[in-house]
């Protein structure tokens, strides 16, 4: 048993098979589990592993496309710890109850409850034998160099140089050195991937209705629910290995909910620095609340100006985005900086210059 199968099952998250068939690896049983509890709950589970397994976990997440309801209701059966547990305190029994029939309805969160569903054994990548060309385009159009070297070094020869001959020459150079560079790769690595590209290739043969996961956001919103200590800790690691998704995750976590909660007052300040033109942009094509928090920390001749220039001059979705985009980075580097207070995130609404 892992160090983190141990530590999940002490604490009550997760019942661990001791004996029996090829297991999931647990930290990608584990990252599955938290999509399907939610964001706020998630972060809470986060915050209770160890550093190592945080970074585990995280991988994990970042990997997983999509995960179905038949292997959803397995993963949430394996967690029936949770549910034995809330037999003995108020309201657990209900509140177990609820998050399962939420999820699949009444009769399924009975079955969920009262047994489990045997996981198959599968050989990493058999079943890319065989891959024709397009589907093979398909399935690592928006991966990574690295991944797709590595997926191409598992395929038969003819296949790997037929998807290469189909690139353009700055990724013909990348890829073909990435493979000339590879050597042993860890098994834990090649099954990760695997694992990862098996589920994306099936949505992909069998035209899946299943909704596809975005890691990245999803794992955004669980950070935006977490403590500093974890936040900054993830982030570090990510940006460790690649800086780039590490900005793209950073840049989600300043979202219109935080706008709702940013201080008035350094809203004002902001929003009078800029152009009438611009505001208009920003208020359009968004949500009611972020319209209002916008319009009511602007003066009311300012704000008749603005709608008046939303209405005679409409602006594009891509210049609402542009100027949206802005105004957000601004506000989250001044957040960043202690410049800005966001009430009920900070924890303190005591506004410091």
């Amino acid at each position: 048993m892992s160090d983190l199968e141990s530590e999940i099952q002490r604490r009550g998250l997760i019942k661990v098979p001791t004996e029996g068939g090829q297991k999931e690896n647990p930290y990608r049983r584990v990252a599955k589990f938290l999509y399907l509890i939610g964001e706020e709950q998630a972060a809470k589970v986060l915050q209770k592993l160890t550093r190592e397994q945080i970074e585990k976990v995280v991988a994990e997440m970042l990997t997983i496309r999509y995960v179905d309801k038949d292997e959803a209701a397995y993963i949430l059966s394996e967690f029936t710890a949770l549910y034995n547990e809330a037999k003995n305190s108020v309201g657990g029994v209900e509140t177990a109850q609820g998050i399962l029939t939420a999820a699949f309805g009444g009769e399924k969160a009975q079955e969920i409850i009262e047994r489990a569903i045997p996981p198959a054994a599968e050989r990493p990548f058999d079943f890319l034998d065989g891959i024709d060309g397009e589907k093979l385009k398909r399935l690592l159009a928006d991966e990574m160099p690295a991944t797709q070297a590595l997926v191409l070094s598992q395929l038969e020869p003819k296949i790997a140089a037929a998807y290469i001959t189909g690139l353009n020459d700055a990724e013909k150079k990348d890829i073909v050195l990435r493979l000339a560079r590879l050597k042993t790769i860890d098994p834990e690595i090649l099954r990760t991937v695997s694992t990862s590209m098996r589920e994306k290739f099936t949505r992909i043969r069998t035209g899946s209705a299943t909704e596809a996961i975005d890691g990245r956001a999803v794992l955004a919103a669980i950070l935006r629910r977490s403590d500093a200590e974890t936040e900054n800790f993830i982030l570090r690691n990510i940006a460790e290995a690649n800086p780039e998704l590490e900005q793209n995750i950073r840049e989600r976590l300043f979202t219109f909910e935080d706008v709702l909660i940013a201080d008035d007052r350094f809203l004002q300040k902001k929003l009078s620095g800029m152009e009438t033109a611009d505001i208009a942009a920003l208020i359009s094509y968004k949500p009611e609340a972020f319209v209002k928090k916008i319009l009511d920390n602007i003066s009311k001749n300012r704000q008749q100006f603005i709608l008046d220039d939303q209405a005679s001059h409409p602006v594009s979705v891509r210049e609402c985005r542009e100027v949206t985009n802005r105004f957000l980075q601004e506000l989250r580097k001044s957040w960043e900086d202690g410049d800005l207070l966001l009430f009920g995130k900070d924890g303190d609404d005591v506004w410091i210059t």
